[in-house]
C-alpha cells in the first residue's frame, strides 16, 4: 500500500494527541513561568518546535493523499508550504530568544517575523484560490455585501485593537511586527469564516476548513490577550500558547480532510438554512463593540446607541423572517419545477419509448409530429414522415376508411373515432394499424389531430384465428352449422330465397365404418368426403359440415333441374372408392333436396332438407329425394306417434304374440317368436309396420326391445314350469341392431335371465345381417351373448348384404330364411336356387335353416325337399296370444305324446 493512501475510516492519527499534549505544556509552562519567573528558556521554545514539525508532516501527508481531487490537493500543498515557512519562523523566533536570553526585552528578528508573514501570505493565498462555483451576477452582489459586511466588522475590530491594544504588544516586544502578525492571523481566520460560510469550501471538507480558521483565530486571539502579559518579561512569549494551539487545529484538520476522503460512504447534508449567520453575527459583533465603545459616553449617546442597536435588531429578524418566506416559496417553486420537469421527461420517455406510433396531424392532412416508434413498426425513420400525406403506405382498399376518420375528427373539436387500416413496411410486408384519433385543433400548444396508432396485425391473426375455428370444422376446413346457418339466412335474404337450394347429406352406415375400422379410418373418410363434395360444387356454393356424418351444400342462383343435377352428382362421385388411412371404401349417401323460398329461414331450410334425407333412407339410401309437402303431414304424425308410444309402453298398450316354428314333415311344435304389438285405445291395432321404425328413429327401440325380452323370457319360464317337456323348445325375440350397440345389452340379457328364472339355451336371439356385417361393437356384443349360452338367429338372411363371410365371423346356430326367397320355391328350378343353396349352406355349417312366410302346403312339401327341417309361417299357425299357446301346451301335456293340435301338412304322402 502507498504511504499516501488511507484507507476509509482510518484511527485517529498520533499527531492529533502530540499535539494536544505540545499545546497543554505550552499553556502550563506559560502559566507556571507566569506565576514563578523559570531561567529555561529552552523547555519553553522547544514544544512550539516540536508542534511547528508535527503540524507540516500531518499538511504534508494529506498533500500526498491520492484520493484528494487536484483542486484539494493543490490546497493542502499550499498549507504545507505555509506551515513549513511558519516552522522556519519558530526556529528563528527560538534561536533569537534563547541566544538574547537575560536582556531587558526580546524581539523576534526581520527574517524571523519575514517568514511569519510568508507562511499567513501564502495561507491566504490559499484560501483565495478555492473555487467558489458559478453563481449569477446577483449572487456575487449579495455575496460581496454579506463579505464586505464581515470585513469592515473584522476592520472595525482590528481598528479598535490597534488603538487600545497594540502599544502593549510592541511595548513587549519591541516591535510593531507582532501586531502585524496577530491582525494577519485574525483576517486570515476571519477570510476563513467568510469562504467557509458564504462561498462554500469547494472540493475542501466543510470540518476541515472550519477547524483551521479556528485555528488561525484562536492564535490570533491568545497573541492578542496574552502579549500584553509578558511586557517586561522576557522569559515569558504569547507563542507558548499561541503556536502550538493554531498547530493543534491544523492537525484536526488535516485528520478531518484524511477521514473525510477515505470514507466510502458520505453522509448526506443537511438542509442548509435560507441565509449565512456570519453577516449577522458580524452586526452582532459590532453591536456590542458599540456598547463597549459608549460605556463611558454620556447617557444621551448610549440610548441613541442603544435605539440603533434595537432598530438593527429589528431589521435583522424581519430580514430572517422574508428570507424564511422566499425559501419555502422557492422550496415550492423548485418542487414544482421538478415535479414539471419530471413529468415532461415521464412524457418524453413515454413518447420515445412507446411501442405505439403518436402522430400530430394538420387539419390539411401533412404529418407535423411522429414518434421514433415509427421506425419499429413500419420500418421508416421518423423524419422521411414530417410534412408528409397521411395516407402514404396506406392499402388502397383501406383508402375510403382513413379519410372517413379524418371527415368524422374534422366535424367538432374534440371529436374521438377509430380505425382499423393496412400500411406497407419498407420490406413490402402489410401490417394492420389500429388508429385512434382525437381532435385537438381547439388546443393552442398542439393544433393538430392527434392519432395513437397501435400495430394489431399479430391480434388480428390471432382474432382472425379463433374465428375461423369458430366457424369451421376442425377435421374437414369446412363450415361448420353456425356459419353455415349464417350464410344461408343471406342468402335466403335475397330476393326472397329464390335460387337457393339446400342438399343434406348423410353418409349411409359411417357408424359401423367407425366401429369396425377405427374412428381414425372414420376421420380420414369424412376428409376425403369433404374433398369430394368440394369438387362437386361451383365457387359460389357452400360446402359445411354440419356434426358427425352429415354434411349440406348451398346452391346459390340455381333452378331446380340444376339443383337435381348436383345430388346426382354427388352421389356418382362418392360411389367410387374412397382412400380413406389404407383403406379403399365404398360410400353411400342418402340426400334431402330442398329449394329456398318466401318466408322460410335457415331453421326451415334445414328442417325440409332433413325429412327428405329421411325419406330417402327409408326409400332403400344411397339415393336424393326432393321435399315435398306431403313430408311434413308425415313427420307430424311420426312425431305424434312416438309420443303416443312412449305412453303406450307406461300404459301397458303394448302386448306379445308369438307365432309357432314348427318341425317338418310332422309339424311338431318346436319354438316360439315372440311379436310385440300395440292396441292404441282410439286406432285400434297399430300395424308394427307403423310404429318400430319411429321408435328406431326417436330411439324408444332400446326400451321396447327390454320390455320385449323380459315379457318373452318371463313367458318362457312360466310355460318351462308349468308344462315341461311339452313346452317350446326356444323362445325367439328380435333385437334391433340399435340394442346391439348398446355396451351393456349383454348384461342386460344376463340380468333378465337371471331375473325370470330362465336357462340360457331356452333363449334365441334374432338379428339382421345389417347390424352386424361391419363388425365393431355390435358383433361383440354378439359374442358376450353367446358366451353366455343363448342362441343367435339370422334373421331374414339374404336380404341384407349377404356376406357369406359373415358366417364364419359371427356367431350363430340359425338362418331364417326371408319370405321373398320361399315364394319361388314352388317355381322353377332358377326360382328356388337361392332357397336350395341357403340349405346346402346351413347343412354344410351345421346351422338350423328356418323357412319363413310359409303360406301353402306347396311350399311346405317343396321346402322340405329341398332339406328344410323347420319353418313358420300362416300355413301352420298366425301369431298366437299367450293364453291360445298355454291352452294347447296343457292339451299336448295331458296326451303325454307329444303330438299337437296344429294340423301338419300331408308331407309324408
Amino acid at each position: 500500500m502507498p504511504p499516501s493512501t488511507v484507507p476509509a475510516r482510518a484511527p485517529v492519527l498520533p499527531p492529533v494527541p502530540a499535539l494536544g499534549v505540545l499545546t497543554v505544556f505550552g499553556l502550563g509552562w506559560f502559566v507556571l513561568n507566569f506565576v514563578h519567573p523559570l531561567s529555561l528558556p529552552v523547555v519553553g521554545w522547544a514544544p512550539m518546535v516540536l508542534a511547528a514539525v508535527v503540524g507540516v508532516l500531518a499538511c504534508a501527508r494529506v498533500a500526498r493523499s491520492a484520493e484528494l481531487t487536484a483542486p484539494a490537493r493543490t490546497f493542502w500543498r499550499s498549507i504545507t508550504t505555509a506551515t513549513a515557512a511558519i516552522l522556519v519562523a519558530v526556529l528563528s523566533n527560538a534561536y533569537d530568544m534563547v541566544s538574547g536570553f537575560g536582556g531587558a526585552e526580546w524581539k523576534p528578528g526581520a527574517h524571523t517575523m519575514a517568514f511569519y508573514v510568508a507562511g499567513v501570505l501564502v495561507t491566504l493565498w490559499a484560501l483565495l484560490r478555492l473555487p467558489a462555483g458559478d453563481r449569477s451576477r446577483g449572487a456575487w452582489l449579495t455575496l460581496g455585501l454579506d463579505a464586505g459586511i464581515v470585513v469592515l466588522a473584522a476592520g472595525l475590530f482590528a481598528w479598535s485593537y490597534a488603538v487600545n491594544g497594540s502599544s502593549a504588544l510592541a511595548e513587549a516586544t519591541g516591535s510593531y511586527l507582532p501586531v502585524l502578525g496577530t491582525a494577519l492571523m485574525g483576517f486570515i481566520g476571519v477570510l476563513a469564516a467568510v469562504k467557509l460560510a458564504l462561498t462554500g469550501v469547494g472540493p475542501l471538507d466543510r470540518g476541515s476548513l472550519t477547524a483551521m480558521g479556528l485555528g488561525l483565530l484562536a492564535g490570533a486571539t491568545a497573541g492578542a490577550f496574552l502579549s500584553p502579559l509578558q511586557a517586561g518579561r522576557p522569559d515569558l512569549s504569547s507563542s507558548f500558547v499561541a503556536v502550538p494551539l493554531t498547530f493543534l487545529f491544523v492537525g484536526i484538520a488535516a485528520e478531518r480532510q484524511l477521514r473525510t476522503e477515505g470514507d466510502a460512504v458520505r453522509v448526506p447534508r443537511r438542509r442548509r438554512r435560507p441565509f449565512s449567520l456570519l453577516p449577522y453575527g458580524a452586526i452582532a459583533a459590532t453591536g456590542a463593540l458599540l456598547l463597549v465603545s459608549v460605556r463611558k459616553a454620556d447617557g444621551e449617546i448610549r440610548v441613541i446607541a442603544a435605539g440603533v442597536l434595537v432598530i438593527t435588531a429589528l431589521v435583522v429578524v424581519r430580514q430572517i423572517l422574508a428570507f424564511y418566506d422566499n425559501a419555502h416559496l422557492l422550496s415550492r417553486l423548485d418542487s414544482s419545477m421538478l415535479e414539471l420537469g419530471r413529468l415532461e421527461r415521464w412524457s418524453r420517455s413515454l413518447v420515445q419509448n412507446s411501442s405505439d406510433i403518436i402522430a400530430v396531424t394538420a387539419l390539411e392532412g401533412h404529418i407535423l409530429f411522429i414518434s421514433p416508434s415509427v421506425e419499429r413498426i413500419l420500418g421508416t425513420p421518423a423524419e422521411t414522415w414530417i410534412g408528409g400525406p397521411v395516407t402514404r403506405c396506406t392499402h388502397p382498399d383501406d383508402l375510403p376508411t382513413l379519410n372517413e376518420l379524418s371527415r368524422r375528427l374534422r366535424q367538432e373539436p374534440r371529436a374521438t373515432a377509430t380505425c382499423q387500416v393496412r400500411m406497407r413496411r419498407a420490406d413490402g410486408t402489410w401490417r394492420w394499424l389500429e388508429i385512434a384519433g382525437a381532435n385537438r385543433l381547439d388546443d393552442p400548444s398542439i393544433r393538430g389531430i392527434v392519432s395513437n396508432v397501435r400495430d394489431v396485425t399479430e391480434t388480428k391473426r390471432f382474432q382472425d384465428q379463433l374465428e375461423y375455428q369458430a366457424t369451421h370444422d376442425t377435421l374437414t376446413r369446412l363450415a361448420n352449422r353456425d356459419l353455415f346457418a349464417r350464410r344461408a339466412e343471406s342468402a335466403l335474404a335475397e330476393a326472397g330465397g329464390a335460387g337457393v337450394a339446400l342438399a343434406l347429406i348423410d353418409l349411409d352406415d359411417f357408424k359401423a365404418i367407425n366401429d369396425r375400422l377405427g374412428h381414425a379410418v372414420g376421420d380420414a373418410l369424412l376428409t376425403a368426403v369433404a374433398e369430394r363434395l368440394r369438387a362437386c360444387v361451383r365457387p359460389g356454393d357452400m360446402v359445411a359440415r354440419l356434426g358427425g356424418d352429415e354434411f349440406a351444400v348451398l346452391l346459390r342462383g340455381v333452378c331446380a333441374a340444376k339443383a337435381e343435377e348436383t345430388a346426382e352428382q354427388i352421389i356418382l362421385t362418392l360411389g367410387t372408392p374412397v382412400p380413406a388411412d389404407g383403406h379403399d371404401l365404398l360410400v353411400q349417401a342418402s340426400i334431402g333436396l330442398v329449394e329456398g323460398g318466401p318466408d322460410i329461414d335457415a331453421n326451415e331450410l334445414l328442417r325440409r332438407a332433413d325429412l327428405a334425407m329421411y325419406a330417402a333412407k327409408e326409400q332403400g339410401k344411397s339415393r336424393y329425394v326432393r321435399y315435398v309437402e306431403e313430408m311434413d303431414a308425415r313427420a307430424v304424425e311420426h312425431a305424434r306417434l312416438g309420443a303416443e308410444l312412449r305412453r303406450a309402453l307406461a300404459a301397458g298398450q303394448l302386448f306379445l304374440l308369438y307365432q309357432p316354428v314348427v318341425a317338418l314333415p310332422d309339424g311338431e311344435l318346436s319354438s316360439l317368436e315372440a311379436l310385440v304389438r300395440w292396441h292404441h285405445p282410439e286406432r285400434g291395432m297399430v300395424s308394427p309396420a307403423q310404429f318400430i321404425p319411429v321408435a328406431e328413429r326417436n330411439g324408444m327401440i332400446v326400451e321396447i326391445g327390454t320390455w320385449v325380452l323380459r315379457e318373452a323370457c318371463r313367458q318362457m319360464a312360466d310355460w318351462r314350469r308349468r308344462y315341461g317337456a311339452a313346452a317350446p323348445y326356444r323362445m325367439a325375440v328380435n333385437v334391433s341392431a340399435r340394442q346391439l350397440r348398446e355396451p351393456e345389452f349383454a348384461q342386460a340379457v344376463a340380468d333378465v335371465l337371471e331375473e325370470t328364472g330362465l336357462a340360457p339355451e331356452d333363449l334365441l336371439l334374432e338379428i339382421t345381417e345389417t347390424a352386424v356385417f361391419d363388425g365393431g361393437l355390435a358383433l361383440e356384443t354378439v359374442r358376450a351373448v353367446r358366451e353366455l349360452g343363448v342362441g343367435v338367429a339370422l334373421d331374414d338372411f339374404g336380404t341384407g348384404h349377404s356376406s357369406l363371410g359373415l358366417l364364419r365371423t359371427c356367431p350363430v346356430d340359425a338362418l331364417k330364411v326371408d319370405k321373398l326367397f320361399v315364394d319361388g320355391v314352388t317355381g322353377t328350378v332358377e326360382n328356388s336356387a337361392i332357397a336350395t343353396s341357403l340349405a346346402q349352406i346351413a347343412r354344410a355349417l351345421r346351422l338350423q335353416a328356418v323357412a319363413e312366410g310359409v303360406e301353402t302346403e306347396a311350399q311346405a312339401k317343396r321346402l322340405y325337399q329341398l332339406g328344410y327341417r323347420l319353418a313358420q309361417g300362416f300355413h301352420f299357425a298366425p301369431p298366437l296370444p299367450a293364453g291360445d299357446i298355454g291352452r294347447r301346451l296343457a292339451e299336448r301335456a295331458a296326451r303325454g305324446d307329444g303330438s299337437d293340435l296344429f294340423e301338419p301338412p300331408a308331407l309324408a304322402s
